[in-house]
């Protein structure tokens, strides 16, 4: 018979390195990324080796990215209604956080990795790779695309294929909205998303569903701004959308640059002054330390585990 074992903390994947007196299942100890470590079914000693290194990050980074711009843009590309684009996009998100996220953490977007540093969920060093790596997947995914089309069309159709899931505004948005209004849009857009990506993510919330949430969000959102300029919320997939498909796309970038990261931006801070990332109250005493970690600069946090997680007893038992 069983004796019963207070539940074990677990780490969120929130944070940087776990410390090593943290049960955490194995390539946890490093993660720097705001999507959770959900539920796992392993566990591994105090004092095990560090996890997954940085260029494992960035190959992790890099192949998620990549699969959610081609998810989205393929989508937009091949079918007739803005909302499957969306629709692209979001479960491409959820595949790429599902299948990726356990290795880097799953940001898969500049904005989501600005919203998080400034958090205190990611540390600063890891944003430059994560940041290029991102750009690259997006690129090579819409270099795919773009390969895929010039067998199948002429080059002026082509053009105006890649043109028309890419962000822009004024005379490139099929509502010709101003740069003001796109601007606008993308900012509060991505505001919400990241909040929703930090929330999803924060000790004190369901890990199993995160991902989820996460793909959701993003999906009507995007149904929200396509109207506008696309939809984007993510620099990575606009600039990956504006290079293959070149002309004024590319001179209008900077905005879909810029309006993600001040959502981003803004996102980081509101939740990390409503002190969002605390663990729950009257847990156990690992989870006072995750508390105190998940105070620091560094980026590192433990957490308790999600309601509904088996404990290390549970799962042996």
């Amino acid at each position: 018979m069983n004796q019963h074992v207070p539940a074990t903390t677990a780490p969120t994947g929130a944070g940087g390195p776990v410390p090593e007196s943290t049960p955490a299942g194995p390539g946890t100890e490093g993660l720097v990324a705001p999507v959770p470590v959900a539920a796992r079914k392993d566990s591994v000693p105090a004092g095990a080796p560090a996890g997954d290194s940085a260029p494992a990050r960035w190959a992790a980074e890099f192949a998620g990215t990549a699969l959610l711009v081609f998810a989205g843009l393929g989508t937009g590309m091949f079918a007739t209604e803005v909302i499957d684009s969306a629709l692209g996009f979001g479960l491409g998100l959820v595949a790429a956080i599902v299948a990726f996220g356990h290795v880097s953490g799953g940001h898969f977007n500049p904005a989501v990795t600005l919203a998080a540093v400034v958090a205190g969920r990611t540390p600063v060093r890891s944003a430059p790779g994560y940041l290029v790596a991102q750009v690259l997947g997006a690129l090579a995914a819409s270099g795919v695309l773009w390969a895929v089309l010039v067998t199948l069309l002429d080059s002026s159709t082509t053009a105006q294929v890649l043109g028309a899931v890419s962000n822009g505004f004024g005379e490139n948005s099929t509502s010709q909205a101003g740069w003001t209004t796109v601007l606008l849009v993308e900012f509060v857009a991505t505001a919400l998303f990241a909040l929703v990506v930090l929330g999803a993510t924060a000790p004190r919330a369901n890990a199993v569903l995160a991902p989820l949430a996460i793909g959701a969000a993003l999906a009507f959102l995007l149904t929200i701004a396509a109207p506008f300029d696309g939809g984007s919320l993510n620099p990575a997939r606009s600039t990956g959308a504006a290079v293959v498909s070149g002309g004024t796309h590319l001179g209008q970038l900077w905005l879909f640059w810029a309006a993600p990261l001040l959502g981003g931006l803004v996102a980081g801070l509101v939740h990390r002054a409503a002190d969002f990332a605390r663990p729950r109250r009257g847990g156990s005493a690992g989870e006072s330390a995750g508390e105190s970690a998940a105070g620091t600069d560094s980026g590192s946090s433990t957490a308790a585990a999600p309601t509904g997680a088996p404990t290390a007893s549970e799962r042996e038992g």
